[in-house]
């Protein structure tokens, strides 16, 4: 079993040279030529993206980023013993976060779009989740730049990690003066180069990649403790935003359970409920005659039920509170949108079953010869002379069956735009012939012919009309 696990995970079977492994990573941690075009290029992918709050243009300026070649270098560089190679990384990373801050704040000071998207607030609020996605991402792209072929898991490493987005926030809130964005941006963008070389190292040392250099065991020690110091420092702010995070998170869920809880009782009216996790607030808007004590009352009781004996409940009165205009305009923006989309819902299942329909007859249609009428009418009068006119024609045939049993009132629900129309029950095909004879059709020549009939347009129902014409007669 264990061997079966060590050949499952071994590393070494599609491990590259060392030499071309260390010479791929002191070229991504070159700051000239192509690296710092790409990057200049980069930052304004993100920043317009950001801007804009496009996801997907943020995601294709982090799969062109460099960003990651100087941080790998410098975790390499402190797993191979090159401090000349950690100086190299670390003053690149330098350049390429100044030519980041520059680049993007100029951008942004110039861009009519001063507020802020979820795309920006999203690099603002880091915790230990991004520690453990830095990390974990770090490690992958180490492995994968160890690895003969070139690999897939690169692209996924650029967008997990997520460096270049953290420094176009940065640049945002130095253009508009947004001084907590500055700080959790730049302390998101700590965080992730910290991990990823930290990451760097430790497979580096797993891989047991030769040594560059040497350095002295004082020298070591005091590096690994510089290193051991940096990690705590970085980590301890991340550890304390989690549980803030978690915390948060636990008392919006409680809160909501609550409030549903009271609007289940049929003595208490609540119009709306917010909830204020950082300062562990319900507050509740009723209407009609209600019992306030009795509300409030219950309402600590279940809080603290959930585990939230601390939280504040405030009580509202419809009306008492100013109306707030732009939420009552997204209120009815989102109703509207609602709104359109089942009318376009309900137009798209009406146009699939027209065109069902449509398919069904254009192939019956095709199915048929261009000169089938006049073939029929022959066939027909070798069996029946007295048939001098055929016509045929090809329709739908609907019954009391696939109407609905009770036609809606105008102004009701069940005419109402966005409820769904019940399916239409799929008519059958039929084909419809007329023919004309000099003397009426016996009743068995005309069971002969409605067989023959029905055998010759391929078993389509049939039906048969006939109807005496005498010679001399106009046609109607």
């Amino acid at each position: 079993m264990s061997r079966t696990l060590e050949h499952l995970f071994n590393l070494r079977r599609d491990q590259d040279d060392p030499d071309v492994i260390d010479a791929d990573i002191r070229a991504g941690s070159d700051p000239v030529g192509a690296n710092l075009w790409v990057l200049f290029f980069a930052i304004l992918i993100a920043s317009v993206g950001l801007n804009v709050n496009s996801t997907a243009v943020i995601i294709g300026a982090m799969l062109v980023s460099p960003l990651m070649g100087p941080i790998q270098a410098m975790g390499y560089g402190a797993a191979v013993q090159d401090l000349a190679l950690i100086r190299q990384g670390a003053r690149t990373l330098a350049i390429f976060t100044g030519v980041s801050l520059v680049t993007s704040t100029l951008y942004f000071a110039v861009s009519p779009l001063t507020h802020p998207g979820t795309e920006l607030l999203a690099r603002t609020t880091p915790n230990l989740w991004d520690v453990l996605i830095a990390a974990f991402g770090g490690a992958a792209g180490m492995v994968a730049a160890t690895r003969k072929d070139v690999s897939t898991v690169i692209p996924g490493v650029a967008i997990a990690t997520a460096l270049m987005p953290p420094l176009c926030t940065v640049g945002f809130g130095l253009a508009n003066g947004r001084w907590d964005m500055v700080a959790g941006a730049m302390y998101l963008f700590l965080i992730n180069g910290m991990f990823i070389a930290f990451a760097t190292l430790l497979v580096t040392r797993m891989l047991a990649l030769p040594l560059r250099g040497s350095v002295e065991p004082r020298t070591r020690a005091r590096h690994r403790l510089g290193i051991a110091l940096g990690i705590v420092v970085v980590l301890a702010p991340s550890v304390w935003l989690a549980y803030r995070f978690v915390g948060n998170e636990v008392f919006e869920a409680a809160a909501e359970r609550v409030a549903r809880q009271l609007q289940a009782d049929p003595r208490v009216s609540i119009v709306a409920q917010q909830v204020d996790a950082p300062a562990r607030l319900l507050r509740l808007t009723l209407v009609g005659k209600v019992d306030e004590a009795r509300v409030m009352a219950t309402a600590k009781q279940l809080m603290a039920s959930e585990g939230q004996s601390g939280s504040h409940i405030e009580l509202r009165r419809a009306g008492d509170e100013p109306v707030d205009l732009n939420s009552l305009r997204s209120q009815i923006k989102r109703d509207l949108d609602q709104s359109v989309v089942q009318q376009l819902q309900l137009t798209e299942a009406r146009l699939l079953q027209v065109e069902g329909r449509l398919t069904t007859l254009v192939e019956q249609s095709a199915a048929a010869p261009p000169l089938l009428t006049s073939t029929l009418l022959a066939e027909v009068r070798a069996q029946l002379p007295q048939v001098s006119a055929l016509t045929l024609a090809w329709g739908e045939r609907t019954d009391s069956s696939a109407m609905p049993s009770s036609p809606p009132v105008p102004g009701t629900a069940a005419s109402a735009p966005s409820q769904p129309a019940p399916p239409l029950r799929q008519p059958a095909s039929q084909a419809v012939v007329l023919v004309e004879a000099d003397r009426l059709l016996r009743p068995d020549q005309r069971d002969a012919l409605l067989r023959w009939l029905e055998v010759r347009l391929g078993g389509a129902q049939v039906q048969l009309i006939d109807r005496v014409v005498l010679r001399g007669e106009p046609k109607r």
